[in-house]
């Protein structure tokens, strides 16, 4: 459904889902550049541009009185989130910090990187059911300690205490086996 455009080229506002193709079309660049001010990397502009081109279309909003307003706060506020989810996992893992290259440089770091992967998710599975699905929910879904309790049926603190545990249990399993780590013979 097409949305009204104004005399300033600004789409009116009514009750209608937006037209999110036209959206993408008015405003992808505005939306772009504020992503990659946030993020500093083209790549991943590109890629929260359209994470809110999607959220857009996957949750309508009420009337919107500035559409550019709008999108612009909303890539801000995704693109600080995604640093945030990435500074968590450098925390989570801080033996783990150096090996987080945007692009692999060559077939070793690539196969060093797989190798790491691998191991976290064996780490993952050797965790307790609701400690792995807590942990899972909060570092790699992004969701709130409050989401999780609600989305799980367990009380907030219940959900601090498997997060805790999980973290703990990772970091003791991570730590023992960092491929990086020069063994001394």
């Amino acid at each position: 459904m097409p949305i009204s455009i104004d005399s300033e080229g600004e789409p009116m506002t009514d009750h209608a889902p937006p037209d999110v193709a036209m959206l993408a079309r008015l405003y992808g660049r505005q939306v772009f550049q504020a992503a990659y001010r946030v993020l500093g990397q083209a790549s991943q502009a590109e890629d929260l541009q359209q994470d809110v081109f999607l959220r857009v279309l996957e949750r309508p909003t009420g009337p919107v009185e500035s559409w550019p307003a709008y999108l612009v706060t909303l890539t801000v506020r995704m693109a600080i989130d995604r640093l945030r989810r990435a500074q968590r996992w450098r925390r989570l893992l801080p033996s783990w910090r150096a090996a987080a290259p945007a692009a692999f440089d060559s077939t070793e770091q690539s196969a060093i990187q797989h190798e790491r992967s691998r191991q976290l998710r064996d780490a993952l599975c050797r965790l307790k059911p609701r400690e792995a699905e807590c942990f899972t929910l909060r570092h790699v879904q992004g969701l709130e300690i409050a989401e999780i309790a609600r989305a799980t049926g367990m009380n907030s603190n219940h959900v601090s205490v498997c997060l805790h545990r999980a973290v703990r249990a990772l970091e003791a399993r991570l730590g023992e086996s960092d491929p990086t780590t020069p063994e001394v013979l």
